[in-house]
């Protein structure tokens, strides 16, 4: 099964030459335009047989025009381009095209060029806080690798801060998604395994199955398949517990695929604006020259099996002010958690 992911991983790719050289002369331009629509074709294909919407769609003018556009340039590069206008033309927004470069650091290759040596560039910073002596406030932040060893970091990181709070016998939770652009749902999930608890929380839908989201004693899963497990899974003491999840206009792919597992459950609420309404599942595929397409190849659904289409909506819509010194979002989460 191919994993599918609420933005975008990347595996393990190997180089090849051609793509990647500007304006060439001679037979080098020639090598390299070869290699573009070469590029070019190998992308339409997949798009053709994986792209979750590929039933609606009018491919051979599209094809044509790809390729027209392509032949048109003299810069080799363009095989890139052609593919993102490709998606622009589908008005598709959650698809794109990554170079060999890109791909291998998202992949965490150690192969690769210009990969970082920390996975401070692969993550944001996991903040967290206790409020008023008993509420657990955690700060989720996006992560952009699918190295092994960085995402087992992030999730037991997580899980070692709700431990310490549990042990604090906190039952009182803010889980801030709101700076969470996306990246790899999978670590996420697995770190806010005991907060979310044992059992399916969502679901990736095609038009042939739906896919369960599971969390189990320390393991997020896709269907039967593992995506990520913490070194040491930890069990909330107790069941009671009231959830706020803060969502914005900046949470997406996925963290609102984490937005989505927590919505439904029993004492849990969304409060602030509207997601960015990226609710659909990539999957990744390999190019020969070293690049990634990064499909969307399905929908997703809450635990309940409702499909979401666009942004999630806030079960307590909160405005706020960017001018505004005061956090009233995270403010009015914690008013609410101190009445109840």
């Amino acid at each position: 099964m191919r994993v599918l992911y609420a933005l975008f991983i990347f595996l393990v790719v190997c180089s090849q030459p051609g793509l990647g050289q500007n304006n060439p002369i001679g037979n080098e331009r020639s090598i390299c335009i070869d290699n573009a629509n070469a590029l070019l074709d190998e992308a339409l294909a997949l798009m053709q047989q994986h792209y979750y919407k590929k039933d609606s769609v009018q491919w051979e003018p599209l094809i044509k025009k790809a390729r027209t556009l392509l032949d048109q340039s003299s810069d080799c590069e363009s095989a890139y381009e052609a593919v993102d206008w490709c998606f622009d033309q589908l008005k598709e927004e959650h698809s794109f095209i990554m170079s060999p470069i890109k791909a291998s650091i998202y992949s965490g290759n150690v192969n690769g060029p210009k990969i970082p040596t920390s996975s401070k560039a692969l993550h944001g910073a996991i903040i967290h806080e206790l409020i008023e002596d008993d509420i657990g406030y955690m700060k989720v932040p996006w992560i952009a690798t699918t190295n092994e060893t960085i995402c087992t970091g992030y999730a037991d990181s997580l899980q070692s801060i709700i431990k310490s709070f549990d042990q604090r016998d906190i039952n009182k939770w803010i889980i801030d998604l709101r700076t969470n652009t996306g990246g790899n749902c999978w670590p996420m999930l697995a770190g806010l395994g005991p907060l979310l608890g044992n059992g399916t929380h969502a679901y990736f839908v095609s038009s042939s199955e739906n896919i369960p989201v599971r969390y189990h004693n320390g393991t997020v899963m896709q269907g039967r398949n593992s995506r990520c497990t913490v070194s040491t899974p930890y069990t909330l003491k107790s069941d009671e517990k009231t959830i706020i999840v803060l969502v914005g206009k900046n949470t997406s792919s996925a963290g609102e695929i984490v937005a989505l597992s927590f919505k439904g459950q029993p004492n849990v609420y969304l409060y602030g604006q509207p997601t960015a309404g990226l609710t659909t599942a990539n999957a990744t595929y390999s190019l020969s020259n070293g690049s990634m397409l990064v499909l969307t190849v399905c929908k997703e659904a809450d635990r309940h099996g409702k499909i979401i289409q666009g942004k999630i909506e806030p079960d307590q819509l909160i405005h706020s002010s960017a001018s505004s010194a005061k956090d009233v979002v995270k403010d009015s989460a914690v008013m609410f958690l101190q009445a109840n």
